[in-house]
């Protein structure tokens, strides 16, 4: 008889609607370290790649199912709202590890800079940042409290680190070489 991982199923369904587990997630996150080598072997003989992030969470690699779409506006959130941690002279390093923020008091729809970068990606309103959280929540890159506010998880660090990426591509690696001319 195999001797399957516990929690198999539930762990499965989870990573198979794009979620990604971390400490948060409980006994399901316990289960995959005590045993995370079987789940990789098991997962990858089934065609997908299970990965072990060094910063405590895990995720199908190649998957984004349900956020597809989207990833640009949670991108934009987190990119607006480091932004603003960095101009406040506020710590980023201990946003991205849990400081919880209060829904209502977040900078997004309090300049026109953010608001227009908002417009891009079709939110406009306390109710488009409330989806976005919610996304967020869904897909374990942040946790929703009862109080009206969030905390990233570790998770997040996948935005930022794609952000970084974008970044990279887009702006020139040698910033002092003048344009070529018409």
């Amino acid at each position: 008889m195999l001797d399957l991982p516990c929690k198999l199923d539930d762990i499965f369904r989870e990573f198979s609607r794009g979620r990604h587990l971390s400490a948060q997630d409980g006994d399901i996150y316990i289960a995959l370290e005590q045993r995370p080598d079987d789940y990789i072997l098991l997962f990858g003989r089934l065609g997908f790649e299970l990965v072990h992030d060094a910063r405590g969470f895990y995720y199908f690699a190649g998957s984004n199912r349900g956020i597809a779409g989207g990833i640009q506006r949670l991108a934009l959130f987190v990119y607006i709202l480091i932004d603003w941690l960095a101009d406040s002279g506020e710590s980023i390093t201990e946003a991205l590890a849990g400081k919880a923020f209060a829904v209502d008091a977040l900078p997004h729809l309090a300049s026109d800079r953010y608001r227009g970068y908002l417009a891009h990606v079709d939110v406009e309103n306390a109710d488009g940042l409330a989806d976005i959280i919610r996304t967020m929540d869904n897909f374990g890159f942040a946790k929703q409290m009862g109080d009206g506010s969030f905390r990233f998880l570790p998770p997040v660090h996948r935005i930022v680190d794609a952000c970084i990426a974008s970044n990279r591509e887009t702006v020139p690696t040698d910033v002092t070489q003048e344009p070529e001319s018409c």
